[in-house]
């Protein structure tokens, strides 16, 4: 035992010699007008690396923080009061260490300076790299790209971003696994022209897995979109579309991959569809790396309602599926102002920014209509049913989406998220039910039942005939989507737990009796998660200014991104709204939002 404790003093000093040395080590800075091959490539590995904890933008760790393991902060800067106990890494920003900081590893800063040294401990060494990291995002990677030199007016050469030339063949999957398309593969070409200002040409063919006959015309889909690069660095670009696609009515409300694993495994599909086909022209500013966008659109569609198919599913495969409902049809002409902000930590989990995103959309020319159809009220028992419902015009309307969401780290292990999100229409115009909003399920209401909040348009059934020339059979279809106007309400505390589990005993302390025990252990953290969600909707014809509440809570646990939360309604508009029956159970595999 003696002997233990003098290795583990003796470990103990040897640690400390260069831990004091490096209180008093200025950082390494390096000017140099591109940043090295090989530092580019490590810092790149590091951000990528899965163990890296990822800040996007102005972080700070404040001086009771601490944070176990590797950084990495992209466009900083990034401000350190508190401990950290792992490597550092600033992509594009600076760092300050205030009075106190303890870095327990290396400290490297690309594009930017470091500060602070003379007043810290950091226990590694320190490096600064005046050129700035030249990369582009994809998803929650960064990849790098190589700087090319072109010449200029004077012959010098100038650092540019680069772009060089590529075409590609894709074939994947689009959007998600659904009701009405089953699986929709997706085919073509990509072609890239090199060049700061590059043009990008995209055609896609779809072939949908459900539709009716093995080759018939409704199987094939595609798009073709073209935009030209002005500006450099990504500053504008300006293209147009060719389609004929499958869109939901509603896709912000949960990911394509929980939406194509709850279809496909459990024949529950979140989300309703409409058919679009025609053209578009579209401008875009949205700097490179920059957290704003903006486009102006204009798109003139033709607008088809669909029915639900027959896709296969491992669970309840025999059961029918939900009724889609009756989209309007006709042409719709319309102009989309667009705008985003998205600030946030990191774009699939952030833990700290804002996210804003806004869409106002104008109906220029409008043909949209439901023809003349028989109604059937759900649950009747006249399945021929007994009330024509006269044919409905929509005219010029003026349709708005706004969701904001703000994300506050309250201490290095607690979060608390807040969101709200608006859209309907304005003025007196009915809005199609192709924009109409419903709310209620896992994604937006947990407390109860899928698209409960939808001002009673799931109350009526409308049956459409026969056709004999398309040698289609009777179809029904709900006769709306939902609420003409919607407001939603989310707040969620996050926090961890550290856990540290151990079984058996050590096996020195098991050898006196000359029996081996084996001893494991786990040390891991789980996360927790408190939230509320509140809503109102309103609905106008037929259902005149009908108004719809609903408030519910749950908890969940968390491990890593995949939470297993329960929910249970608070209160509701008994009338309509329809609560979960106890504390409905579900799985996301991303935050809520």
């Amino acid at each position: 035992m003696r002997t233990i404790l003098a290795l583990a003093l003796a470990a103990a000093l040897l640690a400390a010699i260069p831990a004091r040395a490096q209180q008093d080590t200025v950082p390494q800075e390096i000017a140099e007008a591109r940043l090295p091959a090989e530092i580019a490539e490590r810092v790149t590995n590091f951000f990528n690396d899965p163990r890296t904890l990822h800040f996007n933008g102005r972080t700070r760790i404040p001086a009771d923080g601490t944070v176990s393991g590797p950084v990495a902060v992209l466009d900083g800067p990034f401000a350190v009061a508190g401990r950290i106990d792992g490597d550092v890494v600033v992509i594009n920003g600076g760092l300050e260490l205030l009075p106190g900081a303890v870095v327990a590893g290396n400290v490297t800063v690309v594009g930017g300076q470091i500060t602070g040294g003379d007043s810290a401990r950091v226990q590694g060494e320190m490096t600064a790299y005046s050129a700035p990291l030249e990369y582009v995002r994809d998803g929650e990677r960064i990849v790098l790209q190589e700087p090319a030199t072109v010449g200029d007016s004077t012959g010098e050469g100038t650092t540019l971003r680069p772009r060089r030339g590529r075409t590609r063949l894709v074939l994947a999957t689009e959007g998600s696994y659904n009701r009405v398309e089953g699986l929709p593969i997706t085919f073509g070409p990509v072609v890239e022209t090199p060049g700061r200002n590059p043009f990008r040409l995209r055609a896609r063919g779809i072939f949908r897995t459900e539709a009716e006959g093995p080759y018939g015309a409704e199987r094939w889909g595609g798009e073709v979109q073209a935009e030209q690069f002005l500006g450099g660095r990504g500053l504008f670009r300006i293209g147009g579309a060719v389609r004929s696609i499958v869109s939901p009515i509603e896709g912000w409300q949960l990911t394509n991959v929980e939406n194509s694993l709850s279809t496909f495994v459990f024949h529950r599909d979140f989300r309703d569809y409409y058919q679009r086909q025609g053209y578009s022209v579209f401008a875009t500013v949205g700097p490179w790396r920059s957290p704003f966008s903006a486009t102006l659109e204009y798109r003139a569609e033709r607008q088809l309602p669909l029915a639900a198919g027959n896709p296969w599913t491992i669970f309840n495969n025999n059961d029918p599926w939900r009724l889609q409902p009756y989209a309007a049809r006709g042409d719709l002409n319309s102009i989309l102002a667009s705008v985003r902000w998205d600030g946030r930590s990191d774009p699939v989990d952030p833990s700290a920014g804002w996210y804003f995103e806004t869409e106002l959309e104008r109906a220029v020319r409008s043909t949209l209509r439901q023809p003349e159809l028989v109604s059937i009220p759900v649950g009747g028992d006249d399945p021929t049913g007994t009330t024509v419902r006269p044919e409905r015009h929509y005219g010029l309307f003026t349709h708005g989406f706004v969701d904001l969401r703000r994300y506050n780290r309250i201490s290095p292990t607690a979060r608390l998220n807040l969101r709200v999100m608006a859209a309907g229409g304005f003025g007196d115009e009915l809005l199609p039910p192709q924009r109409q909003h419903a709310l209620g399920g896992e994604a937006s209401l947990p407390g109860f039942n899928l698209l409960s909040l939808d001002c009673a348009a799931r109350g009526e059934v409308v049956r459409v005939p026969s056709n004999p020339t398309q040698n289609t059979a009777p179809r029904a279809f709900f006769g709306g989507y939902g609420c003409d106007r919607v407001v939603l309400v989310q707040a969620e505390y996050r926090g961890n737990v550290d856990l540290h589990i151990n079984v058996g005993r050590p096996d020195s302390e098991s050898e006196d009796d000359g029996v081996r025990r084996v001893s494991a252990g786990w040390d891991g953290t789980l996360g927790w998660s408190l939230f509320a969600d509140a809503a109102s909707g309103w609905g106008k014809a037929p259902w005149d200014a009908m108004q719809q509440d609903a408030v519910d809570i749950g908890a969940g646990i968390l491990l890593g991104r995949l939470g297993v939360y329960a929910a249970v309604p608070v209160s509701s508009d008994g009338r309509f709204v329809r609560p979960s029956r106890g504390p409905n159970i579900f799985v996301r595999l991303n935050s809520r939002f």
